[in-house]
């Protein structure tokens, strides 16, 4: 990079080369990028497009569909102003911190204007050190970045992302949302002076036809046609300024893009139009011109506000908590803001009430109404000891329950970030079907030339309107949209019923799905394991023996840790550590203990025996050097496992056992299950190479798992669910979450899936279907320009309204 020597011949005619406006005559701070000299108008777009290039980021300008804007000049109090957001308690706010001590944070930009953007952030922010993580939700305007704050203060993330020529905020809901409720007023405005305008300017279109017919004094008809003129003025430089914004910016970076035929179509007509008017000749068509631009806006806004509809429950799911809360302090009830509730303490929740955070009952019996999180609307029976989620509905009876964390640890917030989580990526169907609208509009450009060219040889009268009629009738939003909205519409069913979907990817993967392998301990069982024998193997008594065995399990996440939930554990145990697959291991008093398979304990005591039988499951407990007991642990099997796995094989799945526990237990359960191939007793990279062999051999793999666990296995599947409980919901890696925790929503969602990829195929069909068979009825004169836009309009409103149908 370095600053260009030669002025341009014609400043004054330049574009800055980053943010679109006039290079102020005299101004030469053009750089080198790409190769070519590039004008700059002012220092703060030329520091920002050598930042991007100098960071080997040269190819988003390549990639971006409209300029940026133009950064803010920057001097020592812009950059101090964000020194305050390295403040623990003010980041608190929009940051989390996760167990190995990296934070993350969410910023709200502005001046995010398309995918290249995206990838710019995501580039930039990447490579700086300490950030492990940086993603870019571009619906939301929001950037998601994990980051080590002893490597990377907060406030050199802001200044960061200020450099790149966005305007970084901490991102709050209550931001996002009035971000968001300000793009919806604006499309109703605009969409409202459309309706009116439409009904006036239609007024005075049937009087200029009748006097066409019956005749009309010119000084009436010249008057009808001026106010026409003014009223569709106003609609089309308003209105319809989205349409001609989005296509002049992505024309000036060579992008061809879906508003560019319908902005050619409008202006046109308008021109024409405007033309006839002015010199009293020819036909004035202002009453096609705003009927289509009022048309066209209808259809998008339905589309748009179908598309948000669902998203907006769960992204302002905290707003439907109560910011007051009575608790108890020194034995008397008071009223503190909900914000400042802390662990332990207790809270009182009225009948009626929602509740506030995740809580644990200690006095009280009532029932509380789940819907929120698993679509069943009858309410959940509870009392002493059990939990209560932020988010429910107490129905019946007061309770006092203890706090459990803040909202940030809640099981509402895990749902929330879940969803998110889903938004983060566009899938690769949608992708795809954004590559093919390009080059269809391409094609759509080339098409309506030839038709202009050939009708101004048969009929010159009447080649603008025919070809208006090509441009707006051909228009690919049906097929943009054939995607995303059934993929929106699928999740959106899903998520009523209990299943998170947090990578629509999975859908079209799952509707694919040729294997189903589901894991043993805590899916197809479950996962209550409770003590059935103990079988001490030297002089430790059978006490001792749980007491250790309890103080072990306390520090794993596994189904078997919940066996020993009731038991006081041994005191002394340090460098607790947890093997996936295999067990625990930990110190006391210089000797080392193990507690899991009988392969991992026999690495420390090669005397321990063999397990006693195999109709329990057994667990090795060994000292070093010497074996200490075996605990028998006996499970029961999910009541549903037996229907899921019947309705899966006559689905046509291959239906197989992948289990890490080497007791008989696995092929006696897949006996019993009617399942022909199990794999029991393997370790995580052995269940990861079977799940590989399976993808080499052609097949599509679902994996149902406990999403802790079973991580490696369900991040390597082609599509993976997770049946977990409640607190883990946010550390689980699966594709779907089974919040219910009832296996029938495994077959429900494969079936779901199912729909979604033949409505997908359906609006596949209709919208190739209608562009073939419309575009040539509009290039022979058969549809009129007025009817095209209703053809397009209802076209785009068919695919959703198709897409709906998922939600049943």
């Amino acid at each position: 990079m370095s600053p260009s020597t030669e002025a341009p011949e014609k400043n004054e005619a330049e574009l800055c080369y980053h943010c679109g406006e006039q290079v102020p005559a005299g101004v030469k701070l053009a750089i080198d990028i790409g190769g070519e000299a590039r004008p700059m108008c002012c220092p703060g777009c030329r520091a920002v497009a050598g930042l991007i290039s100098s960071s080997g980021l040269g190819n988003f300008y390549q990639q971006r569909t409209a300029f940026n804007e133009r950064p803010q000049q920057q001097d020592s109090t812009t950059l101090e102003q964000y020194l305050i957001y390295n403040d623990p308690e003010l980041a608190a706010s929009f940051t989390t911190i996760d167990e190995d001590g990296l934070h993350n944070a969410s910023l709200l930009l502005a001046g995010i204007t398309c995918a290249a953007c995206t990838w710019l952030i995501e580039q930039s922010m990447s490579r700086l050190p300490g950030v492990e993580r940086a993603l870019v939700n571009l619906q939301q305007s929001r950037l998601d970045i994990r980051f080590d704050p002893a490597r990377l203060p907060l406030s050199e993330i802001f200044v960061r992302v200020e450099n790149l020529g966005y305007r970084p905020r901490p991102f709050q809901t209550s931001t996002a949302r009035l971000q968001m409720a300000e793009e919806y007023r604006t499309e109703l405005r605009r969409l409202a002076v459309a309706g009116l305008g439409m009904m006036q300017v239609g007024m005075f279109a049937i009087a200029l036809h009748a006097g066409d017919i019956q005749g009309i004094e010119a000084g009436y008809q010249g008057l009808l046609r001026w106010v026409s003129l003014l009223v569709a003025s106003f609609i089309v430089f308003y209105s319809a300024r989205p349409f001609f914004s989005t296509a002049w910016r992505h024309l000036k970076v060579g992008t061809l893009v879906m508003d560019l035929p319908v902005a050619l179509a409008i202006g046109l007509a308008w021109l024409a139009s405007t033309w006839a008017t002015v010199s009293g000749s020819g036909q004035v068509y202002f009453d096609s011109v705003v009927m289509f631009t009022f048309f066209l806006l209808l259809g998008r806004f339905l589309e748009h506000r179908v598309r948000q509809r669902h998203t907006l429950t769960w992204f302002d799911a905290e707003s439907t908590l109560p910011g007051a809360v009575t608790t108890k302090c020194d034995a008397l009830w008071v009223t503190v803001p909900r914000i400042q509730l802390q662990g332990g303490e207790t809270v009182l929740v009225k009948a009626g009430a929602t509740v506030p955070v995740d809580a644990q009952i200690v006095a009280g019996s009532s029932a509380v109404k789940e819907d929120t999180f698993n679509g069943e609307h009858l309410p959940r029976a509870v009392t002493t000891g059990d939990t209560i989620y932020a988010g429910t509905v107490n129905v019946e009876a007061a309770l006092q329950a203890k706090v459990l964390g803040s909202y940030r640890e809640s099981r509402l917030a895990a749902l929330q970030h879940s969803v998110e989580l889903a938004q983060t990526k566009k899938p690769q169907l949608a992708k795809l079907a954004d590559r093919i609208a390009s080059w269809f509009v391409a094609g759509i450009l080339l098409v309506t030339t030839l038709t202009a060219v050939v009708w101004s040889q048969l009929a010159p009268e009447q080649a603008l309107w025919i070809t208006l009629s090509v441009l707006v009738i051909s228009c690919p939003c049906a097929l943009a949209l054939a995607t995303p909205a059934a993929l929106t519409s699928a999740a959106s069913a899903l998520r009523a019923h209990g299943v998170i979907v947090r990578g629509e990817n999975a859908l079209d993967s799952l509707s694919r799905a040729t294997h189903l392998l589901f894991d043993k301990t805590g899916t197809l069982t479950e996962g209550s394991l409770a003590i059935a024998d103990v079988r001490p193997l030297g002089d430790v008594g059978t006490q001792d023996i749980l007491a250790i065995g309890a103080a072990l399990q306390h520090y794993s996440s596994h189904p078997i840790a919940r066996a020993f939930a009731g038991i006081t554990g041994t005191t002394g145990f340090k460098d607790v550590n947890y093997r996936v697959g295999a067990g625990l291991e930990a110190h006391q008093n210089g000797g080392t203990y193990r507690m899991g398979s009988a392969q991992f304990c026999r690495q420390l005591a090669p005397d321990l025996p063999t397990a006693p039988d195999k109709l329990l499951y057994w667990v090795a407990l060994c000292r070093e050097g010497s074996p200490l007991a075996w605990i028998g642990l006996n499970d029961h099997t999910r009541g549903e496992a037996g229907d899921v796995i019947t309705s899966a094989q006559q689905a046509g799945l291959q239906v197989e056992l992948l289990s890490g526990d080497s007791s008989a237990q696995g092929p006696l359960l897949a006996r019993s299950l009617g399942i022909s191939t199990v794999n029991h007793g393997l370790t995580p990279q052995q269940k990861m190479a079977h799940v590989q062999q399976l993808q080499t051999k052609g097949a599509v793999v679902a994996m149902v798992g406990d999403g802790l666990n079973d991580a490696p296995v369900l991040s390597l599947a082609d599509a993976s669910f997770a049946v977990t409980g409640a607190t883990d919901l946010a550390r689980t890696q699966a594709d779907f979450v089974i919040v219910g925790g009832d296996l029938h929503a495994v077959i429900d969602t494969w079936r779901k899936a199912r729909q979604c990829r033949r409505i997908i195929g359906q609006n596949f069909t209709w919208a190739l279907g209608y562009n073939i068979c419309a575009i040539p009825l509009a290039a022979m004169g058969f549809i009129p320009p007025w009817a095209a836009a209703i053809g397009m309009s209802l076209s785009s409103l068919l695919v959703v309204a198709n897409s709906l149908r998922l939600n049943r």
